[in-house]
């Protein structure tokens, strides 16, 4: 199965949580998963469920990354989840490969 990317680019919670289940799915199958929160969504860090999501998800194997600008817009820092990288948009895309999904949610 080929590996999928998913960019959370809205702060809507049921878009975040759908994204959160989808890349925690894909990682229960054994194949790579990635979620990215862009800077629109990064205000969803301040939500406790989502957080113990992510951190749950991230167990189950997804690589979690975070917008640099978005965490320093909104102050945000140490991040609540440790695991998460910190990277923009065009170090995701470059890091892509060549059959990977990506969707934005």
């Amino acid at each position: 199965m080929r590996a999928l990317t998913l960019i959370l680019a809205s702060s809507d919670r049921s878009r975040a949580s759908c994204a959160i289940g989808l890349a925690a799915a894909q990682a229960a199958l054994g194949t790579a998963s990635r979620l990215h929160i862009d800077a629109p969504a990064i205000s969803l860090l301040a939500d406790s469920a989502l957080v113990a999501a992510l951190e749950e998800a991230a167990a189950l194997g997804v690589a979690v990354s975070l917008c640099p600008t978005g965490l320093a817009d909104a102050a945000i820092d140490p991040p609540p989840v440790p695991e998460a990288e910190r990277y923009g948009l065009v170090t995701l895309l470059a890091e892509l490969e060549d059959d990977a999904r990506l969707l934005v949610i």
